[in-house]
């Protein structure tokens, strides 16, 4: 598996408006897509789509 962040856990990471910073090295990315924005991020984030029911979320990860 390729990290695009090393081990850093990007949900630690500095969120601001649809952008996630990532804690190790200071790349973003767009948490919507999951587009590398700026190096030293090179490679997207694979995203899912989510919906919200009833207070529940519900992530769609199917291995397509």
């Amino acid at each position: 598996m390729l990290h695009t962040h090393e081990y850093a856990h990007i949900s630690d990471g500095f969120v601001e408006g649809t952008t996630v910073e990532c804690p190790r090295h200071a790349g973003c990315f767009d948490f919507r897509t999951g587009e590398a924005l700026n190096p030293p991020v090179c490679v997207n984030l694979r995203t899912f789509p989510v919906k919200v029911v009833d207070g529940a979320v519900y992530i769609d990860i199917d291995e397509r």
